[in-house]
């Protein structure tokens, strides 16, 4: 049965009293309603300096809607859910990621698109910002676990996503074998030589992905250290046996 045009209002202004008070927009809150008070925020947060953006989401965007996404997560019926993709992506905005990657599964399975202003679908969306973190975090000596490595199995193994992309997780997985305590990769800063045939064969992989993801270099490198490190062993060898020999 259709609702007046008054109690339409009422249900309107019940659902953003609800929402101010950090509990679910209601059975009733139609999904119009909810997206004309979702876009409102939207265009409030993009109007904002990124830290205090950022700040914003954390603290009062997600709190307001995540409620009402977990009403519609417990329920049986699935439908293109603006509310539900806005509140994966600001997870992932403000790094809380054990819940971004949780619903991230769900809207995937689910269909959802991602919303408006993003190009890729979420597959893509979450790819490349679980490899951005993990590229800024491993470079500053920050681990990256156990994030990189789960959307790494879904990237390879779950979702599809382009050539391209798979030959980024498999070179970072690569370079992250040859990171120095300052969080740079370098062949030189292991003398483990299983360690260094590890990492060549994830930027192989990489390489078989995509043959400009840029890993000749290190490749490169990986055997002229595998090189130096046999012609160690070898000397030392011929040092004992010498010993041997006197």
């Amino acid at each position: 049965m259709a609702l007046s045009p008054a109690q339409r209002h009422t249900a309107r202004i019940e659902a953003e009293r609800r929402l101010k008070a950090g509990q679910s927009a209601g059975a009733d809150a139609s999904l119009h309603t909810l997206i004309v008070a979702l876009n409102r925020d939207v265009a409030t947060a993009a109007g904002m300096e990124r830290a205090e953006r950022t700040r914003f989401k954390r603290d009062e965007l997600l709190p307001r809607w995540l409620p009402t996404v977990e009403q519609y997560l417990s329920g049986d019926a699935v439908f293109q859910n603006p509310v539900f993709a806005w509140c994966v992506v600001w997870l992932f905005d403000t790094e809380q990621f054990d819940q971004a990657l949780d619903w991230a599964d769900r809207a995937i399975e689910q269909g959802q698109d991602t919303p408006e202003p993003f190009r890729s679908r979420f597959p893509v969306f979450v790819a490349d910002t679980v490899l951005a973190w993990a590229e800024r975090e491993a470079c500053q000596g920050q681990p990256v676990e156990p994030y990189f490595s789960r959307t790494l199995e879904n990237v390879m193994q779950r979702w599809t996503v382009p050539e391209a992309l798979c030959a980024k997780y498999l070179k970072f997985q690569g370079l992250q074998l040859l990171r120095d305590e300052n969080g740079e990769p370098r062949a030189a800063a292991t003398e483990d030589r299983e360690t260094l045939l590890q990492a060549r064969e994830w930027l192989e992989k990489a390489q078989g992905r995509d043959h400009k993801c840029g890993v000749g270099t290190m490749l490169g490198r990986i055997a002229q250290r595998l090189r130096a490190l046999d012609k160690t062993t070898a000397s030392q060898a011929g040092a004992v046996e010498g010993s041997a020999d006197a």
